[in-house]
């Protein structure tokens, strides 16, 4: 069997905490790392916990140095892999999301537009329901900042090309 992969999530001189993967709540394993890397040269303590998966290591050593013999003794692998930041994955299904919606309907609608008419259809159901204030008031108020943040960016949009084309046009 392949040892599991650890990423170092986190580190500073003599201190690296490292996660795993696949190994959640297994605390037999997590107890048999902490033995091996506790006598791994180069390592003072270790510290485990099975239900995060996280493995803290205080060190003289490199941690890459020590985590090369956890390797080859067969309990842990270096995982280089760098992962996407979790914000950068949502941002990209949004925007993939985004675009799917705008061909779907031609160019018609988009989130924007589903955001600012939510704005007010949430907005107007909060006033008809006693809550004007705060909630309808603030709902309407964030849809009106919405159509003006949007008519600002369209608004610097078209002075860029207006600026463009005045460039080009003296070359």
């Amino acid at each position: 069997m392949t040892a599991p992969g650890a990423r170092i999530v986190h580190r500073l001189p003599g201190r690296s905490r490292l996660r795993t993967r696949g190994m959640k709540g297994d605390d037999a394993y997590f107890a048999e790392v902490q033995t091996a890397l506790t006598q791994t040269r180069g390592v003072r303590t270790v510290h485990v916990n099975p239900r995060t998966e996280s493995i803290l290591v205080e060190h003289d050593a490199p941690i890459e140095e020590i985590m090369l013999e956890a390797e080859r003794r067969g309990y842990l692998r270096l995982d280089e892999t760098v992962e996407a930041p979790y914000l950068a994955n949502i941002n990209r299904a949004i925007l993939d999301s985004d675009e799917k919606l705008k061909q779907a309907s031609s160019g018609k609608v988009d989130l924007e537009t589903i955001t600012f008419l939510g704005f007010v259809a949430g907005g107007i159901y909060q006033i008809f329901n006693g809550h004007g204030l705060p909630a309808g008031v603030t709902l309407l108020r964030y849809a009106v900042e919405l159509v003006g943040s949007a008519g600002a960016a369209a608004l610097e949009k078209q002075a860029q090309a207006l600026q463009r084309s005045k460039v080009s046009e003296g070359k």
